[in-house]
């Protein structure tokens, strides 16, 4: 019985696989030939072959070994490309100058190709497509640095900002990932095309050994926005403009002198008005600026108070003023006031003239102000001097006209000119909240024409002109350079002194308080305050002082600033006082909860108090007090500053008595003793003392005399003292009697 070896399906021979390849196409069968057209993909160079496998298994028994025949020859196809010829002519495609540089993997001569080729190449009868060569690019050089050698031999590397990693890199002739590692160690960190500090970029500088030079960009080639500098106009100077430009504008003469002298009734004489009659207790508070006609051309006149607390208001008059007329009563004659107020006319430096007023009085004597004139270095015409002294009566209309036309002379002489045509500026010297209109201004217009409409500056604030008022109220669109003028259209409340600057358009000016309120808050902020052990102990003594906390409410600007002023100059070492909150208006309900969570008093100076707030004043039991009269409040301050101070307690010894013998009685000892001099008396307090030292301090307990109470025991005569919890009595004590004294402190 045959059988059939088992291997002979399994596996077959490379021998096999050559016959089989070698076969006519007609004779072959279909898979025999797609076999055929992908073995000839494979490479024609071959890894070496051993020969034909081996094989091991046994055969069956009985079996017969068959040899096999070898084909005959047949004629050969006509040969197939094969693949290195088709490399080839992929490659010719390539100039020979210009072939790239292939990188390939040496051939392993001994590796055998058991991979078969992928299906797609099964499936597509197509031929294959040829290989295109991967090329490596070769890598970038880096440029040398370029840089220029000093004079001392440095290298030296110009660069313009903004300092881009890149480009110093570039520069330095190094990588930029190089740079921005060394980056890491500052804490920088950044990419190649972000730029960098110039400190930065120098210490990289010089740890290569570079040094860094910043060359100055030109002019339109930054690559950054350049943010609009805003700035004020500058003030126009007289002397430097065109005589052509300049036009002769009204003076400004300033009324000055002591308290109740008569400054504002000259001036209502000259106006033919009556401003006295509204202000409180006759005298002036406030700062006015009036406007009069005389022959055809103006005057602009400033009455400023006369009380000293007003010495900031009057030398804000003197600074904005070319007269100065200093008002003196002949029957008064020269006060302190009237020096103060001629120092703030000589500190600036403008044109002086005197009115003896009041001359029409029996008491008035010319001759002895005269002279007082002439020791304080001012001497008359009529003396040989230099001022002119005028008699003027207020009441009678005595010496006015002749008061006019000298100012007008002096005006004249002056030869006072402004250029109408120039950017408006005005000094503010009076400000206030009107109901109504908000804050409004009094301003005295200095060079240009102030217009409704205009945008302006004015310290921190901005504003815009939406009403002119002049001085008898009448509302008018533009005001020349010297005369007065109220301005409504303020952001807020200005400071008195502070200049309206008139600027072309709105934003600007917007802008321009922006960055000033910006930079005074900063500058409130950034104070410093170092602790010191002075600073320390002050204010350890601070908290243990008394303060009075007071909310200031005025009506104007102006008035503030001298009642705060007149306030804080009360300087006392055992009490403080402490101004809150100082604004102008009338006092309201936010005032008043401020004043009773801090537990302050409200101060109102000519102002009205809402309704809203006297209710709330009432439930909240806050104190407030109206004042129309300045002298009167700082008075009436003082004195609540002084009634916060505890009264000082001081021992008054009225009596000595000496113990002669001790008895003893059911609920202790007396001590039998002589009153030596003054008096005992039950009701003050007593002490022991013994060999001049006191061992005991209290009250009486029990005075008598003989089997009698009595209060108080004279000089001379005998009792038994008997004190409140003391018993160790001696012979030879001295009791000493004493009241205690309460003292109200001063400041």
């Amino acid at each position: 019985m045959s059988s059939k070896p088992s291997s002979a399906k399994k596996s077959k021979s490379p021998t096999d696989v050559v016959v089989e390849a070698a076969v006519p196409a007609e004779s072959a069968k279909p898979k025999k030939e797609v076999k055929g057209k992908v073995l000839s993909l494979i490479e024609e160079k071959k890894p070496r072959s051993r020969g034909p496998a081996k094989d091991h298994s046994l055969p069956p028994l009985g079996a017969r070994k068959v040899v096999e025949p070898v084909p005959e020859a047949q004629p050969a196809a006509p040969a197939k490309p094969t693949l290195d010829e088709r490399k080839a002519a992929a490659l010719n495609l390539f100039e020979d100058d210009d072939k790239p540089k292939v990188r390939r993997r040496p051939a392993n001569d001994n590796a055998q190709h058991n991979a078969l080729p992928p299906i797609s190449l099964i499936n597509d009868p197509s031929p294959p497509r040829p290989i295109v060569p991967i090329v490596h690019t070769a890598p970038a050089e880096v440029a040398p640095p370029e840089f220029e050698v000093g004079e001392s031999g440095e290298k030296i590397i110009h660069l313009k900002p903004p300092i881009v990693v890149k480009d110093l890199a570039d520069k330095m002739g190094l990588k930029p990932f190089k740079i921005i590692s060394e980056l890491i160690a500052f804490k920088v960190f950044a990419s190649a095309d972000k730029a960098i500090d110039i400190e930065i970029a120098e210490k990289i500088c010089e740890k290569h050994g570079y040094k860094l030079e910043r060359d100055k960009r030109e002019k339109g080639g930054g690559v950054h926005k350049v943010e609009e500098v805003i700035v004020e106009p500058v003030a126009q100077v007289v002397e430097e403009v065109e005589e052509g430009k300049l036009e002769l504008r009204a003076p400004i003469i300033t009324f000055m002198g002591h308290v109740d002298h008569g400054k504002t009734s000259l001036l209502d004489a000259l106006r033919k008005t009556q401003v006295t009659v509204g202000e409180a207790g006759g005298i002036t508070q406030h700062i006015g600026a009036y406007c009069i006609w005389h022959h055809g051309k103006p005057i602009t006149f400033i009455d400023t108070p006369g009380h000293a607390a007003f010495s900031a208001m009057r030398a804000r008059g003197a600074k904005v003023t070319d007269i100065v007329v200093l008002v003196i009563a002949a029957d008064d004659g020269i006060m302190p006031q009237t020096k103060e107020a001629l120092s703030h006319a000589k500190a600036a430096g403008v044109q002086l003239m005197v009115a003896l007023n009041k001359c029409d009085l029996p008491a008035a004597n010319v001759l002895r102000v005269k002279s007082q004139l002439q020791d304080i270095g001012l001497a008359p015409v009529d003396w040989g001097g230099e001022i002119e002294v005028m008699e003027v009566s207020a009441k009678s209309g005595l010496g006015l006209d002749n008061l006019l036309e000298t100012m007008s002379l002096q005006a004249e002489v002056l030869e006072l000119k402004a250029d109408p045509k120039a950017s408006p500026r005005a000094t503010v010297i009076e400000s206030s909240m009107v109901a109504g209109k908000g804050p409004v201004a009094t301003v005295i217009i200095g060079q240009g024409t102030l217009k409704v409409g205009q945008p302006f500056i004015c310290g921190p604030l901005w504003g815009k002109v939406k009403a002119i008022i002049n001085d008898r109220g009448e509302s008018i669109k533009e005001v020349l350079p010297g005369m007065p003028c109220e301005v409504i259209g303020f952001s807020d409340m200005p400071h008195v002194g502070d200049e309206v600057v008139v600027m072309n358009n709105e934003r600007d000016v917007k802008k321009l308080s922006v960055e000033r309120l910006e930079e005074i808050r900063h500058k409130k902020l950034n104070v410093p305050r170092r602790s010191t052990l002075e600073h320390l102990f002050a204010s350890i003594e601070d908290s243990n002082k008394k303060a009075l906390k007071i909310v200031l409410k005025c009506d104007v600007q102006g008035s503030v600033e001298a009642v705060a002023k007149c306030l804080t100059d009360i300087k006392s070492d055992k009490c403080n006082l402490d101004i809150l909150h100082q604004e102008v208006g009338a006092i309201n309900e936010s005032d008043v909860l401020l004043a009773s969570a801090s537990d302050a008093i409200i101060i109102g100076f000519n102002v009205k108090v809402e309704n809203k707030a006297l209710t709330v004043s009432k439930r909240e039991t806050v104190q407030v007090k109206l004042y129309s009269i300045i002298y009167e409040l700082i008075d009436q301050v003082k004195e609540a500053m002084a009634g916060l101070l505890d009264p000082i307690t001081r021992e008054k010894v009225i009596g000595h008595a000496r113990v002669k013998q001790v008895f003893k009685v059911n609920k202790g000892f007396v001590g039998g003793s002589v009153v030596s001099d003054g008096i005992m008396n039950r009701k003050q307090r007593a002490r022991v003392l013994r060999d001049g030292q006191a061992v005991y301090d209290g009250g009486f307990e029990t005075l008598r005399r003989f089997h009698d109470e009595v209060n108080e025991v004279r000089n001379g005569m005998e009792c038994g003292i008997k004190l409140s919890g003391f018993s160790d009595y001696e012979e030879n004590d001295v009791i000493e009697c004493y009241e205690l004294e309460k003292i109200a402190q001063t400041l």
